[in-house]
Order: C-alpha cells, then structure tokens, then sequence
C-alpha cells in the first residue's frame, strides 16, 4: 500500500487536531480544573499519535504519545494542572506544528525534540516538582519570585476586582527565530493598553522595549 496517496489527509487531518488541541489548550488555561477540556486534547493526541505512526512520522508520534501521558495523568486527576506542566504542552504543540510543516514542505518531518520529551517524562515520574533536579521548574520558580507583586500594585488588583474588572497574568513567548523582539512586544502592549492597564511587567517595560528579555516576558493586566 503506497500511504503517499494519504499525505494530503494526514496533513489536513493533524492541522484540524492541532488548532483544536491548541484551543483547548487556551481554554484550559480559563479553566484548569475542567477536566472534559483535558478529555478532549487527550482525544486529538491520540488520534494524532496513531495517523503520525501510520505514516511513519515517529518524531511526531512519539512526542504525541509523550503528551498522552501527561495528559492521562491530568484527566484521571492524578497531576493538577499548573504553569510548567501548560508550558510543556505549548511547548509540544509548537514542535508539532513545525514538524507539520516541514511535511507540508516536502520534509521528513524530524526534529529533535529530546529537551521537549525529557520535560514531560520528568512530569509523568514527579522530578519535576523537584526544584534541584529540574532546571526548568527551577527556571519557573523564579519567574514566580519575580512576579511578585509589591503592597501598591496588589491594592490596585484587588481595587480593580472589587470594581467589577477583570484581572489576568499574561505571559507572552516569542518564537526561538525571532527578530526584533522589541518590535514584537510593543504590538502586545500596544493591543493590551486599548482594553486596559498593565499594573507590572517583568522585566520592566523599559527593559522589554530595550530588548533586555530572553524569550518570554510577563504582565499582570486589568481589564
């Protein structure tokens, strides 16, 4: 059987399964202990995971199953949801959609995703939650302590929420290839500012439009 006829389908299909897992994925994010939202990426991995092992893509379909683990974990309420394990996953689907899109180019679709798989294995077995054995839970620890906010920018969230408004975390990553960074997180600020206030950034938002970031910033916003 020549699966060459069944590109076309694959790509479209594994499209369809990654916008939905990657909406879901947002809409977790609003409600992390929604676990039917869980079920259903759970249901695209997986059908993801059989059509990339049907056409030989392992690449992809072991990062998939890879996230059917974390994700089985979650759904049988075995791991709450939390800002590494939402970071893994995004982290997964970014890889995914380049690996698809390198198929649809005419590529392999292989890539190294060794760092990626790593970081979810540590959360099936529970090193993640091990700060001195896990760098990235480290990592994230850190950004934490420097989202902390000071007794001024706390009255004022707690203000805005008394007041009816609505108050957010926003943490935005940029693309490993990405230039102009700046550039990038001034058109955040900018779509941010017309529906609201930001009350802090880290780094400062001085830092951010001098570039002064690695690839992620955060801000709490009111709104």
């Amino acid at each position: 059987m020549d699966i060459n006829q069944y590109l076309p389908m694959f790509i479209d299909e594994s499209k369809e399964h990654l916008q939905a897992m990657n909406d879901n994925l947002l809409n977790l994010e609003n409600n992390p202990h929604d676990l039917s939202i869980v079920q259903n990426i759970f249901r695209s991995a997986h059908t993801l995971k059989g059509m990339s092992a049907t056409m030989g893509f392992e690449d992809l379909a072991q990062l998939t199953h890879k996230m059917e683990n974390v994700l089985d974990l979650v759904r049988n309420s075995k791991v709450e949801m939390n800002s590494y394990i939402f970071d893994c996953l995004f982290r997964s689907l970014d890889a995914l959609e380049s690996m698809v899109e390198d198929i649809v180019q005419g590529g392999d679709g292989k890539a190294d995703v060794t760092d990626i798989v790593e970081s979810l294995a540590s959360i099936v077995s529970g090193q993640y939650l091990q700060p001195s054995e896990t760098a990235a839970a480290s990592e994230t620890s850190a950004a934490e302590k420097q989202d902390e906010l000071d007794e001024y920018q706390l009255s004022v969230l707690l203000h805005a929420l008394e007041s009816g408004s609505h108050v957010f975390h926003i943490r935005v990553s940029v693309r490993d290839d990405c230039v102009l960074k700046a550039a990038r997180a001034y058109m955040v600020f900018d779509q941010l500012e017309r529906h609201g206030e930001i009350v802090k950034a880290n780094p400062t938002v001085e830092e951010i439009e001098q570039e002064k970031f690695d690839k992620s910033f955060s801000l709490f916003y009111v709104s």
